[in-house]
């Protein structure tokens, strides 16, 4: 544990998991028969940057939309949770959207601890942000995946407690991961304690493909940008110009999908793997699942961890829902 200040202190947790190097997990998704390259790894320094200019297309609507909840129900997800003192955060990131319901709190309660939990060390700086506009706010930043970060917020405090999951994160597991996060975050949970998690929701194709396919090309370069990535840190040798974004939306899996496509047949050495790539024309690299939910969905995943939705809150559109859950 690092203290900053006599209000921001930020913990480092260790994985147990030995985790793959970006190396290991680039050479077992380009050797694949289906070749794939995860997701995760598209947030380097450029990939962030282009991922905050995706946010600002006028067809991404997940972001804005999320936060136009935030900002007109904050006083109701505080008064389902009143009296309560602590906010954990999963993926917290620079907190932009939390910082209503960080307010909302604060002008209701007198007084807030606050914990995100993010791989990246962004939560530093942006936590001093927080600081600086909350002056009633308490940090316990943790630096750590998922789930031992959640272990360890749950050892920071004892008190009744709020976890938030927000974005439609849980979009980007595996259906079967996503359930079983909501399931470990559920096992943490005592009685008091409450869940609020946002789900992008089922909508007109047009609109989803729009949203992952911009008309200025945005995301077309976060996707690309990722073997640029494997260009510079592993040595690799793609030509960008070989590649194209591919985004559809996969109505059987209920899931946006981007792919890279490759323009012709060709090779692609990697040095710090020592392999020759393959690529057929046509052939294409998976990047992103992104699932959209139904109803069904939202209710099966709470129930599958023994928790029930107390409250949905979605936008005029419904294009997305906030929705709070606690213990059965």
């Amino acid at each position: 544990m690092r203290e900053i200040s006599d209000r921001f202190s930020i913990y480092y947790v260790n994985s147990a998991i030995k985790k793959n190097t970006f190396a290991e997990d680039v050479k077992v998704g380009l050797l694949a028969i289906n070749k794939f390259l995860l997701p995760k790894y598209f947030y380097d320094a450029a990939g962030s940057a282009l991922f905050e200019k995706i946010c600002e297309t006028p067809e991404y609507y997940v972001t804005r939309t999320e936060a136009e909840i935030l900002k007109r129900h904050s006083n109701e997800i505080y008064n389902i949770n009143k009296g309560k003192s602590v906010i954990i955060e999963l993926g917290s990131g620079t907190s932009v959207k939390t910082r209503y319901i960080i307010n909302s709190f604060i002008s209701n309660n007198g007084g807030l601890t606050y914990i995100p939990i993010d791989v990246s060390d962004i939560i530093i700086p942006s936590s001093e942000l927080l600081l600086d506009e909350f002056e009633r706010l308490n940090i316990k930043g943790v630096l750590s995946e998922y789930e031992e970060g959640l272990q360890t917020a749950d050892s920071i405090s004892d008190k009744p407690k709020m976890i938030v999951f927000l974005g439609s994160s849980i979009g980007n597991f595996d259906l079967h991961d996503a359930k079983e996060l909501v399931v470990r975050i559920g096992k943490i949970m005592k009685k008091e304690d409450t869940f609020l998690i946002g789900f992008d929701l089922v909508k007109d194709e047009a609109v989803l493909n729009a949203a992952y396919d911009d008309a200025a090309g945005v995301t077309a370069m976060f996707n690309i940008n990722h073997l640029q990535r494997i260009n510079s840190e592993l040595g690799g040798e793609f030509d960008l110009r070989k590649f194209r974004h591919k985004a559809l939306f996969n109505r059987e899996e209920s899931r946006m999908e981007m792919h890279l496509v490759s323009m012709d047949e060709q090779d692609v050495c990697i040095h710090e793997i020592k392999e020759k790539i393959h690529f057929q024309k046509g052939e294409t690299i998976h990047t992103e699942n992104s699932y959209k939910f139904t109803d069904q969905m939202i209710n099966d995943i709470a129930q599958n961890a023994d928790l029930k939705v107390l409250n949905k809150w979605n936008d005029s559109k419904n294009y997305f829902a906030l929705c709070m859950m606690g213990k059965e």
